[in-house]
């Protein structure tokens, strides 16, 4: 009995065993199967807020590094060779056209033109008894041809010793501020040497280089302003702009004429340089709404039709008060607003209004 008792006894447990083999010890098509099931459980999508764009008109800057620049400086020189005699205008001086500059001896100049004037005075005489002789057939063309030639010389003369003579002042071409003066009265001053230097101060301009792609947004005439390194605002209009362009750089020469009334611009000065170009469609957001790719490239995320996320890229045009405009955004896109940087393109999300 015992020996039946202890056989039934194995035999009803291998039996036990055996049934519960099948959850211990799954097979691998129940395992695949298990698994398949799990996966297909829908996971929960996203929310993500969204926002129906509409462009807007938008007048877009054309933003420029630039700097001040005079109208114009002049150097005076002197046109003859002479000692300077007296300098009534220190640098940094304004003065006004016509101005004397500064002045050089006299020397020989006056004693030259006294001279030629006296010699022309005997040409014109000897010219007309020429005159006289030659009605009455006593002196031959030939003649008369010459003593016409020697008055011609000496008014020549004449006028060449006057000049010379008024050459020893050197006065303002125009209203403006003496910059610099490099003599001292007793300096003997060559043909060509400087005198001083002189600026024009109204007027004034904003200088800059504009790249070859917004050249065709400018003209001359059109509306602009500057912003100074200390934040001073200038308006006025484009007076130039450079119809070659710069050879290593491949930008445009552009200038804006501003005005000046208190002469207080000063030459050099670091400047933005504020074009207003043609009116573009745009759309406006706040700047939080911009990611980058793994490219490192600006955009935004939309949704689209599928709603499945899709990368944008953009171009921003400019700012405003409440955020910034950007342009390469199809009209009607629905942009995320909220929860942009949790998802990535592709992924499926549940948009919100």
């Amino acid at each position: 009995m015992n020996k039946s008792y202890r056989t039934a006894l194995i035999i009803t447990a291998l039996i036990i065993a055996v049934l519960f083999s099948g959850y211990l010890f799954p097979s691998e098509e129940a395992a695949s199967t298990s698994l398949i099931s799990q996966n297909n459980v829908e996971k929960p999508l996203m929310a993500v807020k969204i926002a129906v764009l509409q462009a807007q008109p938008y007048n877009k800057d054309i933003v420029l590094r630039g700097y001040t620049q005079s109208l114009r400086s002049v150097d005076l020189k002197s046109q003859i060779k002479g000692r300077v005699e007296t300098l009534p205008i220190e640098k940094g001086e304004r003065v006004k056209k016509g101005d004397v500059i500064c002045r050089l001896e006299v020397e020989d100049h006056q004693a030259n033109y006294v001279e030629s004037l006296a010699l022309v005075k005997q040409k014109e005489l000897e010219f007309k008894a020429s005159e006289e002789l030659t009605a009455k057939g006593h002196r031959s063309e030939t003649q008369h041809a010459a003593a016409r030639a020697s008055l011609d010389s000496a008014l020549a003369r004449s006028t060449s010793a006057k000049v010379n003579l008024d050459n020893i002042t050197i006065t303002a071409p125009f209203d403006g501020v003496i910059n610099n003066r490099p003599i001292e009265v007793g300096d003997y001053m060559k043909e060509g040497e400087v005198c001083a230097v002189i600026m024009e101060e109204d007027p004034f301009l904003v200088v800059a280089d504009i790249s070859e792609n917004y050249i065709s947004e400018v003209n001359v005439g059109d509306n602009a302003h500057a912003i100074l390194q200390n934040g001073r605002r200038l308006e006025g209009k484009i007076r130039y702009i450079s119809a070659i362009a710069n050879s290593s750089t491949r930008t445009f020469r552009v200038e804006l004429e501003v005005d000046n009334p208190k002469k207080d611009i000063l030459d050099g000065v670091t400047a933005e340089l504020f074009i207003q170009a043609d009116q573009v469609m745009a759309h406006s957001m706040s700047p939080a709404m911009l990611v980058l790719n793994d490219n490192g490239v600006i955009g935004v995320h939309l949704v689209d039709e599928n709603n499945r996320v899709v990368f944008q890229k953009v171009e921003i045009l400019g700012n405003h008060e409440n955020g910034i405009w950007v342009s390469g955004i199809k009209d009607g896109s629905r942009l995320i607003t909220e929860g942009q940087d949790f998802v990535k393109s592709g992924e499926e999300v549940k948009p919100v209004s």
